[in-house]
């Protein structure tokens, strides 16, 4: 696994539980308590242990946490820009999911990311991928962070290899704010 998705669930846990939990989690799971070098490179039994560690330290599930890890990495102001940046509304970004992997690997290269497939349904859309469900977990919390960010009401879940996005409202809330030119307008 990339250094980079070690790091993100480093600083979740750190900033979000706390060095303590981060610490015993780190020792559970075999880790330099330190962290991960951001270029790295770890073998995805590591990152597997450390996911289930810190799932088991918090008394929730791996895919709860990965969920949670998904919207926390959504609402990083530098990963939020570059989502936003994606599509003006909430069915623009959805349709250029596609190319996530994609610029994932231009702002790190080595960077996996699942390759995910949008097809339109009824309400809304269905993203298909062939990867390890904890990464659909991830893409759920991020999906509902983004769904907050352009102000739709979303019902967001994982089934059958994939994710089911439903949007009964398109219009719930405002919209963040967000402009291209100026990094601190929406920044939280």
């Amino acid at each position: 696994m990339h250094g980079l998705v070690n790091r993100a669930i480093e600083e979740f846990a750190r900033v979000t539980y706390g060095e303590p939990v981060w610490a015993t989690a780190a020792a559970v799971a075999g880790v330099d308590p330190r962290g991960f070098e951001l270029m790295g490179d770890y073998e995805d039994r590591v990152t597997a242990c450390l996911l289930s560690s810190l799932a088991a330290r918090l008394g929730r599930s791996t895919e709860e946490f990965a969920e949670d890890l998904g919207a926390w990495v959504a609402q990083r102001p530098s990963v939020r820009r570059l989502l936003r940046f994606a599509g003006s509304d909430f069915a623009a970004f959805m349709m250029t999911l596609e190319e996530l992997r994609g610029r994932g690997q231009l702002v790190a290269p080595g960077l996996e990311l699942p390759a995910l497939a949008v097809t339109v349904t009824g309400q809304g859309w269905r993203v298909a991928s062939d990867c390890h469900v904890l990464w659909l977990h991830a893409v759920t919390g991020m999906l509902h962070a983004m769904a907050d960010d352009y102000g739709v009401l979303a019902v967001i879940e994982v089934a059958d290899s994939g994710i089911l996005v439903d949007v009964p409202v398109v219009d719930f809330n405002e919209a963040r704010p967000f402009s291209i030119s100026d990094p601190a307008v929406g920044a939280a």
